[in-house]
């Protein structure tokens, strides 16, 4: 497929493609943009899908409209359209190029337990919010609702944070249409919905609703419909549609909280009581700037858990820590311990070959095999990934990774990104990679 932008004509070729969602695809122009090109109904993405063919249709439709009348004015941190991308013609609308980000992370990587632990510092989480925050008012400001806040729609460069999708964007006639279940404000919900589909469109508050969300995953890691509703009587256990009706979230003491979640306790009680009150009492209005840049977050040089607490809420101050059993029983299984570091295992399988576990850690400014030799020097970086293949370290950034063989030099493989994650894995005897849309062996 060609299209046409700024009169010259611009041949889509899947080796530039940056990336791929449900409605768009995303190409590398070459010269610091990216090209975002609206599938069409005959996609082969929609090939048998009804619905979603007319949902393309009716999406182009709106584009030729909308996309000629988008808002200037808009914060620096939003990616909006530099210039459209059309038929030969220039009739119709077929896309648009914008702003192409560079060494970036999705939102959503901040509420993930593994990347906190890898070295994704809550302190920073707290920088790009209140930078967020302010991108978010500013779009207020210019008469803008985002509509699909969620963090995916957000980028982070540093501790930078980027808003994307704007063609979603929500302003004069035109009505954002898609939203995000964990993200979507239960005001917008029919009181006796069957699904979480809005009836409402989105405002201002619904917007800073799903701001407050952000907020609480990526310092608690887990949304406030997180964790498994456990109720003491029988049969009234709660389904996902009727918790969010019913105002029953990970707060409630019903609610058994996710084990890979951070404490509740590492947060101080007026940021959890903002919560209760978003997500239990329907607060709504501008999440207070002050609740973020008032965090101050501390590790504890007992426990090593990072809190924003005047006291560690796991344990008294220079408390040593309990010791742990090597071995421990419990029914049919055995849990022995094997390794114990001071630094952060970064990744771990078992080798079923081999009938034992591999992993790699981080310590003293490296990272190390199980059996201590360096694979590689460097600071503790959460956004790296990690596989194992037998004594074969795997490391992967962006669209590149690097295999370390023991006694060799690396060895590089371009891969395909999904999410902006390498896509890529090992197990005892092989690795895998995707590149060029196949899956390789």
């Amino acid at each position: 497929m060609d299209v046409w932008l700024e009169g010259k004509k611009v041949r889509l070729n899947p080796q530039h493609a940056l990336g791929k969602g449900g409605e768009a695809d995303v190409y590398d122009l070459g010269d610091g943009r990216a090209l975002k090109v609206f599938k069409q109904p005959g996609h082969p993405d929609y090939l048998g899908l009804t619905h979603e063919q007319a949902a393309a249709k009716a999406r182009l439709a709106e584009h030729q409209r909308k996309l000629r009348a988008f808002p200037q004015g808009l914060p620096a941190r939003v990616v909006t359209p530099q210039a459209l991308a059309t038929d030969r013609k220039g009739v119709e609308v077929l896309g648009y190029a914008m702003r192409k980000l560079d060494g970036v992370e999705p939102l959503r990587r901040w509420a993930e337990p593994a990347f906190r632990r890898a070295g994704g510092r809550a302190s920073d989480a707290v920088t790009l919010l209140a930078g967020l925050h302010r991108v978010l008012g500013a779009v207020h400001a210019s008469g803008v609702v985002v509509g699909d806040f969620n963090d995916l729609n957000v980028l982070v460069v540093g501790t930078d944070a980027y808003l994307i999708d704007a063609d979603s964007f929500q302003f004069g006639p035109y009505v954002c249409p898609v939203f995000t279940e964990r993200f979507l404000d239960p005001l917008r919900l029919d009181p006796v919905a069957q699904a979480l589909t809005p009836v409402r469109p989105a405002t201002v508050e619904s917007d800073w609703y799903a701001f407050a969300v952000t907020v609480m995953q990526s310092l608690l890691c887990v949304g406030p419909h997180g964790g498994i509703h456990r109720p003491k009587a029988q049969g009234a256990r709660l389904n996902a549609v009727a918790r969010v009706l019913q105002r029953v979230t990970v707060l409630h003491a019903d609610v058994q909280y996710p084990k890979p979640a951070l404490p509740r306790a590492t947060l101080p009680d007026d940021v959890l009581h903002l919560f209760h009150q978003v997500f239990v009492e329907d607060l709504r209005g501008a999440f207070p700037l002050s609740a973020l840049e008032g965090l101050r977050f501390t590790v504890c040089a007992s426990c090593g858990v990072e809190h924003a607490r005047g006291a560690c809420p796991t344990c008294q101050p220079h408390a040593t820590a309990a010791a742990t059993p090597v071995s421990a029983v419990r029914g049919q299984v055995v849990a022995t311990r094997k390794f114990t570091t001071r630094g952060v295992v970064v990744h771990a399988s078992a080798d079923a070959d081999a009938g034992t576990v591999r992993f790699v850690y981080h310590a003293d400014g490296a990272y190390r095999r199980e059996d201590g030799r360096t694979v590689m020097r460097g600071g503790l970086d959460p956004s790296l990934r990690w596989a194992v293949q037998g004594d074969v370290t795997l490391l992967g950034q962006g669209g590149r990774v690097a295999v370390f063989a023991p006694g060799r030099a690396p060895e590089f493989l371009g891969v395909d990104t999904c999410e902006n994650k390498p896509v890529f894995a090992a197990n005892g005897r092989h690795r895998f990679w995707a590149a060029g849309g196949g899956l390789w062996r």
